[in-house]
């Protein structure tokens, strides 16, 4: 008889714990892919809008979509859900948050979840590309992805339309077949290559990018204004967003920063820079936003990985606590070296 995991979405209830969305998205893709049934309480409760929102329904129905499953309390603002996956399907599928819902936020719960399905799969999804607490298509792309690659995932992906708050319509594609993930060990970052980057816009004067780079090699002089790529591409709404990478022998370390209404596009440049300037004054091989999107992929993979992270954030000791849950794996810290035994999947 199947037996239901209980998960309380204010995760531990302890101090520096992050009780949001990720609780959801993480312990979606772990059912799905292990066929263990789940109920989730609480979710979102300490949030401004607590339950779910938009873009977290979003992500429940294109789950349940593909697996097939039983599900219970998909609503907007519903505080507790009960999903009962059945097989992944591959395939053709499109998901739309119809806002500017984090896109990579949607990808990152459904791309592990089709490493495991029964045939490639073809997957378009639509909403915000640059958003708030979110990684930027652009960092998806150039650092998430090459990491996530290192562990077996075979993954192709394309930005079609940029994203935009408060209008949205971003567009991405992924195509992802079904892989085998084997652990890894990514402790020392090797020699440093080069600085690179992308400075996505829209809908704006090419002076924006222009002086958003300029301002970012003040603070970097060690970065080329020729590593990064200006990319212009159609949406609903003015953007722009600065993304930068450290791109070393064994790893890729990277950084962020949006634009706003208000906000010069000096002062992009120089949080873009000054936030990668901070991630290099340590020698661990991921970045601290980095550690966090990981674990699900190790405790997944076969056999030991050893991954050396900068610290211990919220979000990754969130992901420690709940993936064990479906997993029984176990995650230790050794000074600042994290590593897990996996699973094998």
């Amino acid at each position: 008889m199947d037996q239901t995991l209980m998960i309380d979405g204010r995760g531990p209830c302890l101090e520096g714990y992050e009780a949001g969305g990720q609780i959801l998205r993480v312990a979606l893709a772990l059912s799905a892919i292990l066929k263990k049934s789940f109920k989730i309480q609480n979710i979102r409760a300490g949030r401004p809008k607590p339950g779910l929102q938009p873009q977290h329904l979003t992500c429940v129905n294109a789950i349940n979509e593909i697996t097939g499953g039983e599900i219970e309390g998909n609503t907007i603002g519903s505080m507790e859900i009960f999903f009962k996956p059945e097989t992944i399907k591959g395939g053709n599928y499109t998901f739309d948050t119809g806002t500017a819902g984090s896109v990579t936020l949607l990808a990152q719960s459904i791309l592990p979840i089709m490493l495991f399905a029964n045939n490639e799969s073809h997957i378009i999804l639509r909403g915000g590309t640059h958003v708030s607490w979110s990684p930027t298509v652009d960092y998806f792309e150039h650092v998430f992805l090459p990491l996530v690659k290192k562990l077996g995932a075979k993954v192709y992906f394309k930005i079609n339309r940029y994203g935009w708050y408060p209008r949205g319509k971003g567009e991405i594609e992924l195509e992802i077949k079904p892989s085998k993930l084997r652990g890894i060990n990514l402790v020392q970052r090797g020699r440093l290559k080069c600085i690179k980057g992308v400075c996505a816009y829209s809908k704006l004067d090419i002076n924006i990018p222009e002086r958003e780079i300029s301002a970012a090699c003040e603070i970097l002089p060690e970065m080329r204004a020729a590593d990064v790529t200006i990319v212009k591409k159609e949406a609903a709404s003015p953007g722009t967003a600065l993304t930068l990478w450290a791109d070393y022998e064994n790893t890729i370390i990277g950084v962020e920063a949006l634009g706003a209404i208000g906000k010069s596009a000096e002062t992009v440049g120089y949080e873009a820079a000054s936030y990668l300037k901070e991630e290099l004054t340590h020698d661990a091989a991921v970045d601290k936003h980095m550690s966090d999107q990981l674990l699900i992929f190790l405790s997944l993979a076969e056999g030991n990985s050893y991954i050396s992270i900068p610290e211990l954030t919220p979000h990754a000791k969130t992901c420690a606590w709940l993936i064990p849950q479906f997993t029984g794996v176990e995650f230790k810290i050794n000074k600042n070296i994290l590593s897990v035994s996996g699973i094998g999947v």
